[in-house]
């Protein structure tokens, strides 16, 4: 009893046992297992060798195919040719003189065009009514013999159902005098004028399919392996046996599809027809694969009569050695990640994803006084945020407190002057201004408003002060229709406006205006809602500038307090990644500029 408690409490103890344990199997394992391991190799050697090889071939031949695809957007952008065909198109009847000339022009440009690249081993323009163009030894009559609307890849071309297309390998059936001239790969897309958009014939480019089968039969595996290449419908595109060109593929095409969705190569073994078959693909860049397929007794059979011979006693051992094995390792090391789980939550300052400790050793002692620690970090980390919180709250009534007389003041004032100079209608309206002012900005609950309700409240604002300067004190606002309903704290933008009329155009004898613009701009680190308030006043001097966000020590009287109070708001509501900027200069204006951060906040606010 004593020595299973010392066990169980003890990590070292643990640790020796595994690693004696260990020790004797491998001084057991190694002798029986040299040979398996050997053969092991060699198989994983050769098949490595073919999967290299048929990278390189799959590789090779994406490059071809690339070749013919571009050649024939090269063919189809052709200016000349695209000139020729708004002739034959737009002329109706040419005459023979004309279609020579245009014979000879456009064969010149292909004959041209296949010289540039020793893949393409001619280039036709074929078309079912009028004139068809070819390099090398194309012929024509064979193409009016051949009845190009009879053939499905013809009518999809030119019906758009297809934009471009790839026929198998086969015999070129419009060159030279005789049939079978000419081995090729085949791609084909519409020849369109451009003008109009209509397809008037078939682009085909014919890559040279002996070129093409000698990339594949480079590539070796076992004595009666074979290689082909399928497009994603399991068609077989290329192959050295040409009964195969244009059939399905043989092996278990989906299951080889799913395989390759997300490696894009690999290699497998199917039971084919009672054989068992080894197969290797690689997956070209356009979609095709490159398949081998050879029986595995050729590829690994001396190998996998060794591993017959000592098959019997070695699956024993290593059934045994990972039993003992997976049974210690999850002994130590699952305390271990679950510590290291906790770990990472905590520095994601999630404090509620605790460990469930069960073991008795230093792991678990571990353990339980971690979460213990964090059970104090989460309580002193509460009780700090919630002691800032309620200071800067405060901090910030009183910054509202002084900002509601002071804003009073200054609208009586306004009020005042109209009395003394007996404008009694404009200061009956302007004290009834006052009052739905005074209801907007404190008959209102909660800390934050919409946009919409801090808009009213700049407008009743912008009321009093053209009562008392009259039409030459103006303010525009341009926002966002989207952002209307976005919340922020409640009276942030009135004490800006008023520093703006009262300190940067009431200065002013001829007025000037106030523009507001509420907008959204996009960042890489995330969006931004961006208000900005610009006046074309007085503007203020560096050292004035200077002394807007000093402290409430430094500070003349009660300057300063409407801008302290949005600095400290946006501080407590929106943190580091919000800010307030103040650009002015004497004689030309002011702009403020407020930048929050769009996402998820209070009262999902912006």
């Amino acid at each position: 009893m004593f020595l299973h408690r010392w066990i169980i409490r003890h990590l070292s103890t643990k640790l020796v046992l595994m690693i004696l344990l260990l020790l004797v199997l491998s001084i057991t394992l190694v002798s029986s297992l040299y040979y398996q391991l050997s053969a092991r190799m060699m198989s994983e050697y050769v098949r490595d060798s073919t999967k290299q090889s048929v990278k390189q071939s799959a590789d090779y031949l994406s490059v071809i195919l690339t070749v013919g695809r571009d050649m024939g957007q090269q063919v189809f952008r052709d200016a000349g040719l695209q000139d020729v065909i708004s002739e034959e198109e737009e002329a109706g009847a040419v005459s023979v003189d004309r279609k020579f000339d245009h014979k000879e022009k456009v064969n010149g440009l292909l004959n041209n065009l296949i010289d540039t690249s020793s893949f393409v081993q001619s280039v036709y323009l074929l078309k079912e009514q009028g004139s068809s163009w070819g390099s090398g030894l194309f012929n024509v009559s064979k193409v009016t013999r051949y009845t190009l609307k009879e053939h499905a890849w013809y009518v999809d071309i030119m019906n758009g159902r297809t934009n471009e297309l790839w026929q198998p390998l086969h015999y070129d059936p419009f060159s030279g005098g005789g049939e079978n001239n000419e081995l090729v790969l085949s791609y084909i897309r519409p020849l369109r004028h451009l003008a109009t958009g209509k397809a008037v014939g078939a682009i085909v480019i014919n890559l040279d399919g002996n070129l093409i089968l000698q990339a594949i039969e480079r590539i070796r595996l076992g004595e009666t392996g074979r290689f082909f290449i399928a497009d994603p419908s399991g068609t077989i595109m290329i192959g050295s046996d040409p009964s195969e060109w244009g059939n399905p593929v043989s092996l278990p095409i989906s299951r080889l599809a799913a395989g390759l969705a997300d490696t894009g190569g690999g290699e497998f073994e199917f039971d084919l027809a009672g054989v068992q078959t080894y197969v290797v693909a690689r997956q070209m860049d356009n979609g095709w694969t490159v398949i081998g397929s050879v029986p595995v007794k050729e590829v690994i059979g001396g190998i996998q009569r060794l591993q017959l011979r000592i098959g019997l006693y070695a699956v024993l051992l290593l059934v045994g050695a990972s039993l003992i094995g997976i049974m210690f390792s999850r002994k130590i090391t699952s305390p271990l990640k679950r510590l290291m789980r906790q770990m990472s939550e905590l520095e994601r300052s999630n404090f509620e994803a605790l460990t469930e400790v069960r073991s008795q050793d230093e792991i678990g002692q571990l353990s339980r006084r971690f979460n213990q620690m964090v059970g104090q970090i989460k309580r002193l980390i509460e009780q700090v945020n919630e002691e800032e919180t309620k200071k800067r709250e405060a901090e910030i009534r009183a910054l509202r407190h002084q900002i509601n007389p002071h804003f009073l003041y200054n609208t009586l004032a306004s009020i005042r002057w109209m009395v003394k100079y007996n404008r009694t209608d404009e200061a009956f309206k302007g004290i009834s201004a006052l009052v739905q002012l005074m209801e907007a900005s404190m008959g209102k609950k909660g800390a934050f408003c919409s946009l919409v309700e801090e808009i009213e409240l700049l407008e009743k604002f912008m009321i009093i002060q053209q009562y008392r300067y009259g039409e030459q004190i103006r303010m525009t606002i341009e926002c966002d229709p989207s952002l209307l309903e976005l919340s922020i704290p409640r009276m942030l933008l009135q004490p800006i406006v008023e520093n703006a009329a009262f300190h940067g155009i009431a200065p002013k004898e001829e007025g000037g205006t106030i523009a507001v613009a509420i907008r959204r701009e996009y960042r890489d680190n995330g969006d931004l809602l961006v208000i900005t308030v610009q006046d074309d006043g007085v503007g203020m001097s560096a050292e004035t500038k200077d002394c807007l966000f000093a402290s409430p020590g430094e500070r003349r009287g009660q300057s300063g307090i409407g801008l302290h109070y949005v600095k400290e708001t946006m501080q407590l509501y929106y943190g580091s990644a919000s800010g307030i900027e103040v650009d002015s200069e004497e004689g030309c204006g002011t702009c403020v500029r407020l930048e929050f951060a769009m996402k998820a906040g209070v009262k999902n606010a912006v």
